[in-house]
């Protein structure tokens, strides 16, 4: 009896369970999509700016906002942002260095100009605080407002 009750049940979920429908993600289109119109193809840089100075010493907080004050902004006054990091990277006599970072974002069109304004940064930033190195990423970026 039990053998038949199991078997009748499991047939009254085959009819119950179509009537229930499954759910279903649907995507929706971002407000970012190519049917924005006012979207914009415009450039983002990221700038890799390492803390530590040869010696071990730490470019300081002040000493940091000094140098986006006097050096960056000035150059992008239409906004970046600047975000702490921890990172790692091979130096040039193969020893693996492990630092504190600040990540510099710009969004800008693309001109001579920007990227004289980008490699003056990236140049003064490694004189500044004898830095091997700025590394910096390129991509196109679609934007809106």
């Amino acid at each position: 009896m039990n053998k038949n009750f199991n078997s009748l049940f499991l047939a009254g979920l085959l009819f119950i369970l179509p009537v229930c429908p499954p759910t279903i993600a649907r995507a929706q289109i971002s407000e970012t999509s190519d049917t924005n119109t006012s979207q914009k193809t415009l450039f983002k840089d990221e700038l890799y700016f390492g803390l530590t100075k040869p010696g071990g010493e730490i470019v300081s907080e002040s000493e940091w906002q000094e140098f986006v004050s006097a050096v960056i902004t000035p150059r992008f006054r239409e906004g970046l942002t600047v975000l702490d990091g921890s990172g790692q990277f091979l130096n040039s006599s193969g020893i693996l260095i492990l630092e504190k970072s600040k990540i510099v974002i710009l969004i800008y069109e693309k001109t001579p100009e920007k990227n004289r304004a980008i490699t003056e940064i990236i140049e003064t930033y490694k004189r500044t605080f004898q830095q091997e190195s700025v590394l910096r990423t390129t991509s196109e970026v679609k934007v809106s407002f």
